[in-house]
């Protein structure tokens, strides 16, 4: 049987502490074995040249492989999967949120024109486009930091 995901073998030790331990997540010492285990997801998954993102469904299956083996009732197993994918998942979106949000703190016109450049958005004709032009950006850090801004930010 052929292999569906990959779990490099750094976070599977990891994953092991926490499956393994006494309960999955009832015990303050089990749910931060599994706040360890994603926070070493999230770390070592950048380190290794994976084909496949971590996300819920990359643990679903390796809790679907592992957990039915500790609990007996199916439906049970399955709800407990669910509640901790949807953690999982949770916890890896608060991960990634941005941060500082540049545009929101208006600190530094040029984090600022990067992130407003960075900014896309899709047309109805299903093509990419940047959210602000050139001449947006430009009005709103003169607005935000001055005419002279240019001048005025010079390292």
């Amino acid at each position: 049987m052929e292999t569906k995901y990959y779990m490099h073998e750094l976070i599977e030790k990891y994953y092991r502490a926490w499956v393994n331990g006494p309960t999955l997540l009832d015990h303050y010492l089990d749910r931060d074995r599994f706040f360890r285990f994603i926070k070493a997801c999230i770390r070592y998954s950048r380190h290794w040249n994976a084909k496949q993102q971590i996300y819920g469904g990359w643990l679903e299956y390796f809790l679907e492989r592992d957990l039915p083996k500790r609990y007996h009732d199916k439906q049970r197993c399955e709800e407990i999967i669910q509640e901790i994918v949807i953690l999982f998942e949770h916890i890896l979106a608060f991960s990634n949120a941005r941060f500082p949000d540049h545009v929101l703190e208006m600190r530094d016109p040029y984090l600022v024109s990067l992130e407003l450049g960075s900014f896309r958005y899709t047309d109805k004709d299903g093509k990419e486009k940047r959210a602000y032009s050139h001449e947006e950006i430009e009005e709103i850090l003169i607005k935000n930091f001055g005419p002279t801004w240019r001048k005025d930010w010079r390292a």
